[in-house]
């Protein structure tokens, strides 16, 4: 059976706007990201894939590229975030992800601007950091900052790889802000992706 995309993706992008709508948003620590901004310095943002619905809503419309699955899932959510304002680069952390970010970085040369990247990817395991991010901070000299969600009231879906969290209409959604972790040496891999894992850990706790 024939699925137009396009439709579904328009019908969704709809009810997203609609439930985000109803959502009370703080945003914590923020103002390192706009201290960045003022310095003129583009950012990687680094956010858990469970964790995309607020996200999305809350910086649309920044012209930000995100980096989407070239699956048909991903072709939906490509044209939601398209339909949300966000600039788009596909590809995944599997057998098109060297390509991805080998177009990432020439996008980015080419025109520049802030970028987010799902730390664990579009498939995880979750909360497990890929080195993409990493790998594209180095090449680019750019900083990750770590951002998630603590929603007050929301369902989890437990049976998907990433427990995706849809928060409930009228909730509030606490986006929180870290730090932003600078990629010096790749040989270090391992330790920035422990840096990393414990920044996304300590600001959920604010």
């Amino acid at each position: 059976m024939y699925i137009n995309l396009n439709y579904v993706a328009t019908l969704l992008t709809v009810l997203l706007k609609l439930w985000s709508g109803t959502l009370k948003y703080t945003q914590i620590n923020y103002n390192t990201y706009l201290s960045l901004k003022r310095q003129g310095q583009y950012v990687l943002f680094g956010i858990w894939h469970g964790e995309l619905f607020p996200l999305c809503y809350i910086h649309r419309s920044q012209d930000i590229r995100a980096l989407v699955s070239p699956s048909q899932d991903g072709e939906i959510i490509a044209q939601i975030l398209k339909k949300l304002g966000y600039d788009l680069a596909r590809g995944s952390s599997h057998r098109t992800g060297v390509r991805a970010l080998v177009s990432m970085i020439k996008s980015f040369r080419s025109n520049p601007k802030d970028m987010v990247i799902t730390l664990d990817g579009p498939t995880g395991p979750r909360h497990k950091i890929k080195d993409g991010i990493l790998y594209l901070a180095y090449k680019l000299n750019l900083p990750i900052l770590p951002a998630r969600v603590r929603m007050d009231k929301r369902f989890v879906f437990k049976k998907s790889w990433d427990k995706f969290e849809l928060p409930y209409p009228f909730s509030t959604c606490r986006i929180c802000y870290g730090d932003p972790v600078w990629v010096k040496d790749l040989d270090k891999l391992d330790n920035y992706k422990n840096v990393l894992y414990e920044q996304m850990e300590s600001i959920y706790g604010r």
